[in-house]
């Protein structure tokens, strides 16, 4: 049997009031994840996004940890962001730039811990 050690942190978060202009921009978009990913120490395998019209932006970067992503609905001001890293790793730094860099009015965060069974320190696979 092999020890099965996936403890991670999975940040979503819901960013209100932000400015139309930066959630309708698909070029600084994908530039702040870049930054909040290289802030946090993650390893950018890959990227995809998407522009809506008549507004609207979908990224994600798949990490070597996990995954960024972010959905963007500029006419109500609402990004939904999610970042989740195995081991936990910085996440918070990188909500924290992407924070920094989108300026919402307000924030609202639920952390979870992933890969930790209720009641289990460590579980085991065979």
């Amino acid at each position: 049997m092999h020890a099965f050690d996936t403890v991670g942190a999975h940040i979503l978060a819901d960013f209100w009031g932000c400015q139309y202009e930066k959630l309708d921009d698909a070029e600084l978009l994908m530039n702040c994840l870049r930054q909040a990913a290289k802030n946090a120490n993650m390893t950018i395998l890959g990227e995809e996004c998407h522009k809506f019209q008549p507004q609207g932006f979908t990224g994600l970067l798949l990490l070597s940890e996990s995954h960024i992503s972010i959905h963007t609905y500029p006419e109500r001001g609402y990004a939904a962001i999610d970042v989740f890293t195995c081991g936990g790793g910085m996440t918070q730094k990188a909500i924290e730039f992407l924070k920094e860099s989108l300026q919402p009015i307000q924030v609202n965060e639920m952390i979870v811990r992933r890969g930790v069974p209720d009641n289990v320190e460590q579980s085991v696979i065979a």
